[in-house]
């Protein structure tokens, strides 16, 4: 039986670049790299990214859970 699903993922990228350049695009980048390479480990599944967008809210508080899921 196919099936299919659409999964929401957050992911925090963290890394240095000079000032002028683009992380966006070096990161969204890095992303797609990162999940063309894992494909190989499941060829049984077909995965497309769909789009990879910044997400520009300014929510503190996920910053803070995410320190709490690395120190942990």
């Amino acid at each position: 039986m196919r099936k299919a699903i659409r999964l929401n993922v957050v992911l925090w990228i963290e890394g240095e670049q000079e000032a002028a350049a683009n992380f966006v695009k070096a990161t969204t980048d890095a992303v797609r790299d990162i999940v063309a390479s894992g494909r190989s480990s499941h060829p049984e599944l077909r995965v497309t990214v769909k789009s990879i967008a910044e997400d520009e809210s300014d929510d503190d508080d996920e910053e803070e859970g995410r320190e709490g899921e690395r120190a942990g």
